[in-house]
């Protein structure tokens, strides 16, 4: 399915990995300008992207690309915080500072790009005959916890009450700025195979092909989610068909979380 946000700008963020690249793919194949953000050093390339270095958990870095979209653009209709990192480790072994990059990164990150984006989105909205959107991508993680990822699992489920909150308060003051979540299960990513690799590890060497084989057949589908998939999900929630969601959570499971 398509959806026409042609004219309207949208930020991503962590738009170098896996599913940040297929998030900037779809919005900008159903008309928005993309603007991608990452980490220099892991910025893409290419005539039909803008690339911009972001640090998400400095607020100077923030208020720097937002003034830049500005100046260039005058609007920012949409805004995809979709950066993160997931460190595994036993809780009891996990270093504060560990702890705390986590939650800077997954959680202080989302916080500063709506806080930041905010004016903008409030002002384009006001003009442009459509809500603003605010999309964070969060985890089934979020929702489900699993073992060596208390870190990653409780930053998750700090970004779904952070949208709901937001989504909420926003509506409340009568900003027209809609803010939503979507809640990925395990996806084929370089992320994923980092994960696995570590699992690994901590267990002693346990083989990687039999924890991705035990990881499979906890989802319903016998398969583990397509980046594409999860981008279908933002585009969907950027789009006016989704215009009356708000506070919502989308969950691309395949239904794992209910089985």
């Amino acid at each position: 399915m398509t959806y026409d946000l042609t004219g309207r700008v949208a930020l991503v963020t962590g738009a170098s990995g896996n599913i940040g690249a297929a998030i900037a793919r779809k919005l900008r194949a159903d008309g928005a300008m993309v603007v991608s953000a990452d980490l220099p050093g892991h910025l893409g390339g290419g005539e039909s992207e803008d690339w911009h270095a972001l640090d998400i958990v400095d607020e100077t870095s923030w208020a720097t690309l937002i003034a830049w979209i500005e100046g260039r653009h005058g609007r920012l209709d949409i805004l995809v915080n979709n950066a993160g990192i997931a460190p595994m480790g036993k809780l009891e072994d996990m270093a504060i500072a560990e702890w705390r990059r986590c939650m800077a990164i997954n959680v202080d990150g989302a916080f500063l790009g709506i806080r930041t984006a905010l004016p903008l989105l409030r002002t384009t909205a006001a003009t442009a005959g459509h809500d603003a959107r605010i999309v964070n991508v969060a985890s089934a993680a979020g929702v489900r916890a699993s073992p060596l990822s208390s870190a990653y699992c409780t930053s998750k489920a700090a970004v779904g009450m952070l949208t709901k909150a937001a989504a909420i308060e926003f509506a409340s003051l009568g900003y027209p700025v809609r803010a939503n979540s979507v809640h990925p299960a395990a996806v084929e990513s370089d992320m994923i195979d980092a994960i696995l690799d570590r699992y690994s590890a901590i267990t002693g060497g346990t083989p990687v092909d039999d924890l991705r084989a035990g990881l499979i057949a906890g989802h319903p589908f016998g398969r583990l989610v397509r980046p594409d998939e999860v981008a279908d999900a933002v585009l969907f929630l950027c789009s006016e068909a989704a215009r009356y969601l708000n506070a919502t959570e989308i969950h691309v499971d395949g239904g794992m979380i209910a089985s």
